[in-house]
Order: structure tokens, then C-alpha cells, then sequence
């Protein structure tokens, strides 16, 4: 049996993420499936190098804590485009507990970019700093993300998760 044809029987969409990845966002594509998602950015791709950044970030509305992630592939020299889940959660949560859940959507997002819509291995934008809140969880969220073999960007240069993906937790 082909290896893609493995990868997908026994790693299926829904098993990464559950039902936040049955659908993406996307403000110029709409709501679309995980299959459309994969061919909007290999049309998009196609012929450019590029580079996939995946990011999330979360907020306090309504007395919920809504996370947002979202996938950024990047044409080098042509701009980009993006994709999001919006996710609500009832339990208000303190900073510490919503920046490492944070983590664990963007980790479940990165493998989801990898294994069903095979776009290689992407960079992990964490929502942390080496200033603020979060510079006492800077390390242990870095050995998180590094032990799980994905490369990743904290801010300033973390735009997936303090741009994109923080734009859709309002």
C-alpha cells in the first residue's frame, strides 16, 4: 500500500483537531472544505516557493475564551493568503492555561498542514515574548513546540498568531 494512501486512512482529517478542521475560513475563498482548502493553495502555490506559517491566539469576549488559529501560506515576492478556525471555549481561563491550549491548536494545526493538506512542514507562530506576560513561559513553551519537531518564531516576528489569527478572536 502507498504511503499517502496509509497517511490518510490512518490519520483521516477529523482524527487531527476533531470537527474545528472540517471546514477553514478564508476571507477571499469563503468557508470551505479541508479538500477545497488543499486545492485553493496548490492553484495558489503552484510554479512559487513558499512558505506555511501556522498561529493562534485567543481572547476573553463575552465571559468565553475564543481561540483563533490560523494557516498563512506565504509566495515569496507574491504575497499571501490565509486560512482560519475560530474556536469557542465556555471556561474562562487564566493567561498561562489559554497560551499553552494555544500552543496545543497551533501544534494540532501544524500536523494538520503536514499530514492532510501536505504542505510540508510548517513554522509555529507562538503568541509569546521575551517581554510582558509571557517572557516566565517563553522556554517552556519553545521545548513544547521544538520536542514535537517543529520549527517556530516567537514575537515580534510572530505575525500568524499576533496578526492574522488575533484578528478573529474579536
Amino acid at each position: 500500500m502507498e504511503v499517502s494512501l496509509i497517511r490518510s486512512w490512518w490519520f483521516p482529517w477529523w482524527s487531527i483537531g476533531g470537527d474545528r478542521f472540517r471546514y477553514l475560513k478564508s476571507p477571499t475563498w469563503g468557508k470551505v472544505d479541508h479538500q477545497k482548502a488543499k486545492h485553493l493553495i496548490k492553484k495558489f502555490t503552484e510554479g512559487h516557493r513558499y512558505e506555511v506559517f501556522v498561529g493562534t491566539d485567543s481572547d476573553i469576549r463575552d465571559g468565553e475564551v475564543v481561540y483563533a488559529t490560523a494557516v498563512v501560506v506565504y509566495r515569496f515576492g507574491n504575497g499571501a493568503t490565509y486560512f482560519y478556525t475560530v474556536y469557542k471555549d465556555g471556561k474562562n481561563r487564566d493567561l498561562y492555561t489559554r497560551i499553552f491550549k494555544e500552543a496545543e491548536m497551533s501544534l494540532e494545526m501544524a500536523r494538520f498542514v503536514e499530514e492532510v493538506l501536505e504542505l510540508g512542514k510548517p513554522v509555529v507562530h507562538l503568541d509569546i515574548g521575551y517581554e510582558g506576560l509571557t517572557k516566565d513561559l517563553v522556554s517552556s513553551v519553545i521545548g513544547y513546540v521544538k520536542g514535537m519537531g517543529y520549527p517556530y518564531q516567537v514575537k515580534p516576528d510572530s505575525f500568524a498568531a499576533t496578526k492574522i489569527a488575533h484578528k478573529h478572536t474579536k
